[in-house]
């Protein structure tokens, strides 16, 4: 199945249309879903309600979440994604990555600056 993305607001909406127009992939921004200023608490209650991957770009709160929630549905977290077009860029590269890596359930992918993904292992918290 491929995966289904949850954008989060500290990233443009840009990148939710971009993956779905360009790329094919399921992806909302926290906006579209009238979440934009929600807690990470409920945005990820509503990632694990819809079966979709956190995008974002907040590393630190997001692998402690994560770390508390070993069941979340996947962390993706842009490192260094400062400008729009360098968003969409690592966000395709993070997508292509999380789509080629088969499940994401209970992982972290995290993508660079220069486009290099890793999945290290979650820390409990």
């Amino acid at each position: 199945m491929a995966p289904r993305f949850l954008i989060d607001e500290n990233l443009s909406p840009l990148l939710a249309r971009h993956l779905r127009t360009a790329h094919g992939f399921d992806a909302v921004h926290v906006q579209e879903l009238g979440l934009r200023g929600a807690s990470d608490a409920d945005i990820l209650a509503r990632a694990i309600a819809d079966d979709r991957i956190i995008v974002t770009s907040n590393a630190e709160d997001s692998r402690r979440l994560g770390a508390r929630t070993p069941a979340h549905p996947g962390l993706a977290i842009m490192l260094d994604a400062v400008g729009r077009a360098q968003q969409l860029t690592l966000g395709v590269g993070l997508a292509n990555a999380i789509h080629s890596a088969g499940t994401a359930h209970g992982r972290l992918f995290e993508i660079d600056r220069q486009g290099s993904v890793v999945s290290p292992t979650l820390k409990k918290a």
